[in-house]
């Protein structure tokens, strides 16, 4: 990340920080610091908060063996370093030296409880900073969107790839593993899951896999997500060998309902009226009650985020947004079908950035 990427977004946090009425915001390791820091780190045990004050440079309480990045990051951060022998009370003094611990500060909702109570009786006062820095990060910069692009094109190839190596007898954890690999092969970082559903496996759409067997007639749901430069695609694909003509009915039915809530995606519309649009060609042919979450969710540097695509959503789309449209029915005890792309809105509607991946049925074959 380049100065001239970074001050500008450090700059519209003020602006939300200024708007609600917050002294700053407090943020721990994750998708956020990444975002404002360009440095990316783990949360883990060891208290580690960036302070960033309505005024003044940003202020970084973190262990010494993860604090050097943010030394050279393109933000002035004032960094406060300490180590296991001492412990991070003398950090958390050399803090409040520089930075007014109280008031309201908005704190991210991933900020475990041990680090709280490094800060609380200073007399800051917690509230919720989510709302501003999901606001933030929802409408995606030119630079951000050739990064998820990136991705989804790695993730496109890997599953073009499945009809290839895709074959009666494996197991889900096998075919797992081997489309894990086509996605590095072919250009993703990192493979955060890969999941497998075979047969009614797959009515449990969140189904982390098994050493359950592929075999003809069942259906095989695959959902799969990897991150270029931190950035997620999440792309998934129903796939059936042999004939199941309940299936391929439900698929078809499936694919028409996906369609419909793309082509309803478009600047000023409403992220109710997506799903609706998704949704409504389900309920007409009965499988409504068989849709039981939302149409999508937003993609960034996390891979659930705004917007999401919820019923009767108020949410204004935006250009610059981008999420996914991936409706599913799920029968329990005997199958589930889910088809999902990754869409980014445009000014003239929305760009589907995972159509390289065939979804008519029998693709596969």
């Amino acid at each position: 990340m380049t100065k001239e990427a970074a001050l500008p977004r450090i700059e519209r946090l003020r602006r939300g920080v200024a708007k609600k009425g917050l002294e700053g915001v407090v943020l721990v390791p994750g998708p956020n610091i990444e975002y404002y820091t360009g440095v990316r780190s783990q949360l883990l045990e060891r208290p580690f908060l960036l302070f960033v004050p309505k005024e003044g440079d940003p202020q970084l309480v973190a262990p010494t063996l993860e604090s050097g990045p943010y030394t050279r990051s393109p933000v002035k951060i004032g960094v406060h370093s300490w180590d296991d022998a001492s412990g991070p009370s003398g950090a958390f003094a050399a803090l409040r030296r520089q930075v007014d611990l109280t008031g309201e500060w908005g704190f991210e909702g991933r900020v475990p409880f041990g680090y709280l109570t490094h800060v609380m009786g200073s007399g800051i006062e917690l509230r919720s900073a989510d709302p501003i820095l999901q606001s933030i990060r929802e409408i995606k910069e030119a630079s951000e969107i050739a990064l998820l692009k990136e991705a989804a094109k790695a993730l496109g190839k890997g599953f073009l790839k499945v009809p290839e190596f895709m074959r009666e007898g494996m197991t889900e954890l096998e075919l797992s593993g081997a489309l894990k690999e086509e996605i590095f092969t072919s250009g993703g970082e990192s493979v955060d899951f890969c999941m497998v559903q075979a047969g009614d496996h797959a009515a449990d759409p969140h189904w982390a896999g098994s050493k359950r067997k592929i075999t003809k007639g069942l259906g095989v749901v695959i959902d799969a997500g990897c991150t270029v430069s931190g950035y997620n695609a999440d792309i998934t694909r129903t796939f059936l060998l042999g004939k199941n003509e309940e299936l391929e009915e439900a698929y078809g039915d499936v694919l028409h309902a996906q369609k419909k809530g793309i082509k309803a995606v478009a600047p000023g519309r409403m992220v109710g009226e997506v799903d609706a649009a998704t949704r409504n060609p389900l309920e007409a042919k009965g499988l409504g009650k068989y849709f039981f979450h939302r149409t999508g969710h937003g993609l960034g540097l996390e891979i659930h985020e705004e917007p999401y695509i919820v019923s009767r959503g108020r949410k204004s789309l935006r250009p610059g947004m981008v999420f996914t449209v991936e409706p599913g029915v799920y029968l329990a005890g005997r199958y589930g079908v889910r088809i999902e792309d990754n869409v980014t809105v445009t000014p003239e509607g929305c760009d589907v950035m995972t159509r390289s991946v065939p979804k008519e049925f029998g693709w596969w074959k």
